[in-house]
């Protein structure tokens, strides 16, 4: 039975039971929800106006981060107060869905941050792969270098999703809109999982002492600070991977199947470093009767 008067929290523990047996990620809604609750989850759903909103964005960006582990806490990115905000926009929508409440407020986000250009050079990744130490995590790079999988589909891949004989891997089916694809290996990468599978000890292809890895973070920031790399996340070997495609003229709608993205955000994200981007246009212009270049027209 639904509380007669939810309070946000109520709302929010709701919805996580309700996608609990459904999702895999169900740590990032967690988490979500629990930065949701400490500023807003002894309010009504109604009392949720844009200035709430606007204030909750204030407090989550100045809290930082709520890992204890850090030494020192950094205001919060955009994105991740926005992933926060759409967590409360999914979970009230539930509540109206399941008669909890009658109608959602509108939920105001803060402006979407600019998209990462960051990505590694051939020379930067070989520097990345020399100074990482644990072998699990050297797999997890070069499966996300040569595949471009999420960290989350590379962590969840199992052993009966790769097809060393014809070299395939097949990441799942994915959730919402981060889809998921099937990939054939480069000879490297073929290599590498073979040579892994001969010592395997579970069903997981990430695996330490024979348990799934749920995180490579803290091992991926002490290699890319071994190896003297800035601004680099687990998830700078997609951007890496798709940077890499498009540099070497690999159409966009080739790109998109591969990582599972629209034509129209592989064009808007990557384009710019296709070697024939924008080569129509500029061509068009080419050829201009009576113009010389900067002296001006001939005499």
């Amino acid at each position: 039975m639904p509380p007669a008067q939810p309070l946000v929290r109520d709302v929010l523990a709701g919805y996580i039971e309700d996608r609990r047996p459904r999702v895999k990620s169900i740590a990032s809604i967690e988490y979500a929800c629990a930065a949701l609750n400490v500023h807003l989850g002894d309010l009504k759903p109604e009392h949720l106006t844009r200035q709430v909103c606007r204030k909750y964005a204030e407090q989550r960006r100045a809290q930082g981060a709520r890992s204890p582990s850090w030494k020192t806490r950094k205001p919060l990115s955009n994105g991740t107060i926005i992933r926060e905000i759409v967590t409360l926009r999914a979970a009230l929508k539930w509540a109206v869905s399941e008669k909890w409440i009658s109608e959602a407020p509108q939920i105001e986000a803060p402006p979407a941050p600019a998209p990462r250009e960051r990505w590694l050079t051939r020379d930067e990744a070989k520097r990345l792969l020399a100074h990482i130490k644990a072998p699990h995590v050297h797999l997890f790079v070069l499966i996300g270098l040569y595949t471009g999988a999420r960290t989350g589909a590379i962590l969840e891949l199992e052993w009966s999703r790769v097809d060393l004989a014809t070299g395939i891997i097949h990441f799942g089916a994915g959730e919402g809109n981060k889809r998921r694809s099937i990939v054939p290996m480069v000879p490297q990468l073929r290599d590498a999982l073979s040579a892994a599978a001969q010592i395997r000890t579970s069903d997981w292809v990430i695996e330490f002492y024979g348990k799934p890895v749920k995180s490579v973070r803290h091992a991926f920031r002490d290699a890319t600070e071994s190896a003297g790399l800035a601004d680099v996340t687990p998830h700078t070997l997609r951007h890496t991977c798709a940077t890499w495609m498009v540099m070497n003229g690999v159409p966009f709608e080739m790109v998109a199947k591969f990582l599972g993205n629209s034509v129209e955000m592989i064009e808007r994200v990557y384009g710019h470093h296709s070697p024939d981007w924008l080569r129509q246009a500029a061509n068009a212009l080419a050829g201009l009767d009576g113009f010389s270049g900067p002296s001006g027209p001939e005499k």
